[in-house]
């Protein structure tokens, strides 16, 4: 697929403005994983750049969809075959701190440097199955627990929040409010986060946090195995 200049270019000032704060806010299994995936800075990778990296690494690919927000059971249908989908789409100048719409860079810069660590691939592996056989009350807490952890999940860290979620590595102002202890954190418990409904068109007002990816593994499991 061919990318406009201007979608290069704002490709290029998000990485820029990121950088640094990842560098001092993100996880370590982020950290690693963009280590490993190499992104480039100035210039949208395309889908082979990013599949001869990922798919030897944990066996998943990506796939584009000119789709700008999917739906989750096809979301997750494609998840079930290790296929992560990666929108054309791509926020406008307005919106580079924030946008309600996951974006190709959301997509990328966010959550595929974890997809270059088979521990992540499991957890994401975890999510499919469960929302396949699930009731419709229980895709809805599914939803949920997959927008608070994967999407908006912080990580502990010798005492400190690091950002866990794509959502938050991808976002400039998301990122620095949690930074700056603007928005409450809470332990990441199955019970509260199915109770609290997702914030899709403005910040998160709460997020939840755990203290390893087993830790986290391990109380979705709670929840999963009971569907």
């Amino acid at each position: 697929m061919e990318f406009t200049k201007e979608q290069h270019e704002t490709w290029a000032i998000l990485y820029d403005r990121l950088l640094p704060r990842i560098k001092q806010h993100a996880c370590q299994e982020f950290l690693e994983g963009f280590e490993l995936l190499q992104l480039p800075s100035d210039t949208i990778p395309s889908i082979a750049y990013l599949n001869e990296r990922i798919t030897p690494a944990t066996g998943w690919k990506t796939v584009r969809t000119k789709v700008r927000y999917s739906d989750a059971e096809d979301w997750y249908r494609e998840f079930d075959k290790k296929h992560f989908l990666v929108t054309d789409y791509m926020r406008e100048r307005k919106e580079l701190e924030f946008t309600p719409e996951p974006d190709m860079f959301h997509d990328i810069f966010g959550h595929l440097p974890f997809l270059m660590l088979p521990a992540y691939a499991e957890l994401e592996e975890m999510f499919a199955p469960a929302f396949l056989r699930a009731n419709a009350e229980q895709r809805e807490n599914i939803k949920r627990l997959a927008w608070y952890s994967t999407e908006f999940g912080v990580k502990r860290e010798n005492g400190e929040a690091k950002m866990f979620g794509a959502g938050l590595l991808s976002s400039v102002g998301e990122l620095d409010k949690v930074a700056n202890g603007e928005i409450p954190i809470f332990p990441f418990k199955v019970s509260t986060i199915i109770q609290h409904e997702k914030s899709v068109w403005d910040y998160n007002s709460q997020l939840f946090a755990f203290e390893t990816m087993a830790e986290l593994k391990e109380e979705l499991a709670s929840y999963f195995d009971t569907i």
